[in-house]
């Protein structure tokens, strides 16, 4: 069949009309409506602004569907990419050139700049673009739209310029505050970033994540006066001056690795705060005070401390996460020093629990009258065994072994020491994945579903 163009498509010319055909009767032909719906099947109506209705391929090759979204759609998808991959984009198309200025989120990563250089008159050089880059885009940022993320990796290269690098640093977190932002994410490697306090002043600053930073006396105060809206604060690597970390505001406070003073304890008040997360406190172990409102505690510690009074802080709490020095509740033994857990749901246990004779495992469930979930990390082997029947299971409902699949033996004794004490073998799993309180990427928080939801709108 030959084809002919029109309106710029390849469509088949009709056939031509001999002399003398016969004439197909009406009622043999196929009906009008399918041959219409034959005909839209490879093809789709576009309506004209005159009005007529033009034919075009349902899969017209060379169609650009993203820069047909919605700007808001557009800025949302953008969002996720690195500051210096979203400003790339302006060179698709006129579209595009403008796009980037008014995104809900910056991603300043300096491993898009230097990554692994080796040579160090390179890496002052693309230290030193990446720092152009960052107070360029700020500036040329459109202040209209607010900023709902500052996301900021940062690398301090040479330690006697760490408060040049540290105040420049400080001017961007600045500007994004002066953006109305409400989550700001600070990650520094090499050499720890001195941020000054005054930086710290927002009304609308709700999550606060800091990696690697020196925090100077006085910090903790700054966040309580300057920022009353604060709610969630993250610590990882940081070295912590402040004697006390007090704060009204505060619901979900997560220090890890991180180094307090030796010449002082430092204390942790927060009345408001629901969730505590203490991993492996350096030098000394705050003691916690005005702990009423929480709910999940998960501590961590290599240190020893007084755990009878660390235990009432936290007598309070439905979800417990501990592991502490055998030590501790060896030197305690003949004290007493666990207290009642009244409202204990959920407890996860380490090592130190399983040894001497079981004394601390029993003495949790003992004073744990509510407790429905166990969760024990036992180590490889187990010498100890309960010597009598000492406490209830009245309400635990299950126990969780976190132990390898090929490991049926330590599985097997702990069965032994819960089966005694009346529960079912049915009620005692293997938990194979280990405990991991957070991952490499630790530091990027989930997009806010509320955000989310204003850019869909």
């Amino acid at each position: 069949m030959e084809s002919r163009i029109h309106h710029g498509f390849l469509v088949p010319r009709a056939p031509p009309v001999r002399r003398n055909a016969p004439v197909t009767p009406a009622a043999t032909r196929a009906p009008p409506a399918t041959r219409a719906s034959t005909r839209t099947t490879c093809s789709t109506e576009r309506h004209r602004t005159d009005g007529r209705v033009m034919m075009e391929p349902a899969h017209a090759p060379g169609r650009d569907r993203l820069s047909a979204l919605p700007d808001n759609v557009l800025r949302r998808i953008m969002s996720f990419l690195n500051a210096r991959q979203s400003v790339q984009t302006c060179v698709l198309s006129r579209r595009w050139r403008h796009l980037w200025r008014s995104l809900p989120r910056i991603n300043a990563d300096y491993t898009e700049f230097c990554f692994a250089c080796l040579d160090e008159k390179k890496e002052k050089v693309q230290e030193a673009r990446f720092k152009k880059f960052v107070s360029t885009l700020l500036l040329r940022r459109d202040p209209v739209p607010l900023l709902d993320k500052f996301w900021l990796r940062y690398q301090v290269s040479d330690g006697n310029n760490n408060e040049k690098a540290s105040a420049e640093a400080g001017l961007w977190i600045s500007h994004a505050l002066q953006l109305q932002t409400p989550v700001v994410e600070v990650l520094t490697f090499q050499f720890p970033l001195m941020l000054d306090h005054a930086v710290f002043t927002s009304d609308y600053l709700r999550k606060l994540g800091l990696s690697n930073a020196y925090l100077r006396m006085g910090f903790f105060e700054q966040l309580s006066r300057g920022c009353p809206q604060l709610e969630d604060v993250f610590l990882n690597d940081c070295i912590i001056l402040d004697d006390e970390i007090s704060s009204t505001t505060l619901k979900t406070l997560n220090i890890y690795a991180s180094r307090f003073s030796e010449d002082y304890r430092a204390s942790i008040s927060t009345p408001s705060l629901t969730s505590l997360t203490l991993y492996k406190p350096d030098a000394s172990v705050p003691s916690l005070k005005d702990m009423k409102s929480l709910v999940s505690a998960s501590i961590i510690l290599d240190d020893n401390t007084d755990i009878h009074e660390l235990l009432m802080s936290l007598s309070g709490v439905r979800n417990l996460d501990l592991e502490c020095p055998q030590k501790m509740v060896t030197i305690a033994k003949n004290t007493q020093w666990c207290p009642e857990f009244k409202d204990l749901v959920n407890l996860s246990l380490g090592q130190f629990c399983l040894g001497s004779k079981l004394y601390a495992l029993t003495e949790f469930l003992k004073n744990s009258p509510k407790l429905e979930k166990l969760t024990l990390d036992p180590p490889e082997v187990i010498i100890d065994k309960l010597e009598e029947r000492s406490f209830e299971c009245e309400h635990l409902k299950i126990v969780e072994v976190i132990c390898s699949e090929d490991d049926s033996t330590l599985l097997k004794l702990v069965e032994d020491i819960f089966v005694t004490c009346g529960m079912s073998s049915l009620q005692i799993n293997r938990k194979s994945s280990y405990k991991q309180y957070y991952s490499d990427d630790f530091f990027r928080f989930d997009y806010d579903s509320t955000t989310a939801q204003e850019h869909a709108e």
